[in-house]
């Protein structure tokens, strides 16, 4: 398909030359708060696990589950309000 020849370039945002496509600056993802809370929730577990496996240590997997789930879920509570805070101070 071919642009038409009467309408500037400028007015499609059709970049002028390579070089200027190469300028142009990639999204930004950042990290989400969920995902860094199950990873820490998963990196606390392994953790947990090796220690009670070289220390001789009977956790209780239930109990400590619980208290895993209750620190993920106000992480995950503090980190989505601090995000709304900062979006709604811009």
């Amino acid at each position: 398909m071919e642009l038409p020849t009467d309408q500037p370039t400028e007015s499609l945002n059709v970049p002028a030359d390579a070089a200027s496509a190469q300028q142009t600056k990639p999204a930004k993802h950042p990290a989400r708060v969920g995902t860094i809370v199950w990873g820490a929730v998963v990196v606390v577990l392994a953790v947990l696990n090796i220690i009670a496996s070289r220390t001789g240590l009977d956790l209780d997997a239930r109990l400590t589950a619980m208290w895993l789930l209750l620190g993920a879920g106000v992480a995950m509570v503090a980190g989505g309000a601090i995000k709304l805070l900062r979006k709604t101070q811009r």
